[in-house]
């Protein structure tokens, strides 16, 4: 009996010993081929993250430098928000025209009736938000301007598509419009050395810009520069500017109004800002 157990057991052991070896050479095989892996693979350069970004391409994730990334990725999108943009206002403007006035919209049918072409004029607003801040001789845009239904109790008003944002005037259809600007300019020279301060500062520039995100910069259109005029009272003086020209702009080009000097336009009651298509 006891010569048939140790038989019975060196059968039982046999197997066992054999799955051991082909277990240990498996992994052997793997590691051998984790370490030709590894040691075949090109080197990866390091990525400063502090000037590079690594984002999720076609090809795979590519590191690139931080600021022409962004730069090229911000182009592209607003490349593509300016063409949606552009063409749901011509999708909002002909519905428009549709549902209200019940022609076809066309540019060329559009110019020959005078009623139907783009017009806006805004007129000045008094407002609390100046402050006396500024940098002298810094073109600054004037943005206290009477907008949307607070047109209705002024001489202002915007039509057939004219919108308004930010202190500016957006067209909705390439054409030749005359665009014009009236400030009326007041100062302060309550003591000698606002008056030495003003003296040095003689020019004052009033001009008209345009804005495409196509540019992607204020495009100067017209401008007026003239001297600050002397007054008998030393304490109080009042001038005014005025701009108006014809120009060609595109179909989502803003118009804006700017000054050298913001501080006169603190008394705006007098002025106003228009644009309409010839």
């Amino acid at each position: 009996m006891p010569s048939l157990r140790k038989r019975l057991s060196n059968v039982r052991s046999e197997p066992l010993t054999v799955c051991s070896i082909a277990t240990v050479v498996l992994l052997l095989c793997v590691l051998v081929t984790v370490v030709i892996i590894v040691w075949t693979m090109p080197d990866i350069a390091p990525v400063n993250g502090s000037s590079h970004i690594c984002l999720q391409a076609d090809e795979g994730v590519k590191c690139s430098e931080t600021v022409s990334t962004l730069k090229n990725l911000l182009e592209k999108e607003i490349k593509i928000v300016y063409a949606q943009t552009r063409t749901q206002d011509n999708i909002d403007t002909k519905k428009y025209f549709e549902e209200n006035v019940k022609i076809e919209l066309k540019n060329d049918y559009l110019a020959t009736i005078p009623d139907m072409k783009p017009a806006a004029k805004l007129v000045g607003l008094l407002t609390s938000s100046f402050t006396k801040d500024f940098t002298p001789n810094k073109m600054e845009t004037v943005l206290a301007w009477f907008n949307g239904r607070d047109l209705d109790y002024t001489t202002g008003f915007m039509r057939y598509g004219m919108r308004y944002q930010n202190g500016r005037l957006i067209v909705p259809l390439t054409g030749t419009y005359n665009i014009y600007s009236f400030l009326s300019l007041t100062e302060n020279s309550d003591t000698p050395e606002d008056r030495v301060q003003h003296a040095n500062e003689m020019l004052i520039r009033h001009s008209m810009y345009k804005y495409n995100v196509k540019l992607g910069h204020d495009v100067e259109l017209a401008s007026s520069i003239q001297t600050r005029r002397q007054s008998a009272n030393r304490n109080f003086n009042a001038f005014s500017s005025h701009i108006s020209t014809l120009v060609q702009l595109e179909a989502g080009d803003e118009v804006s109004v700017k000054i050298s000097d913001i501080s006169l336009t603190s008394y705006p009651g007098d002025n106003f800002f228009g644009i309409h298509m010839i």
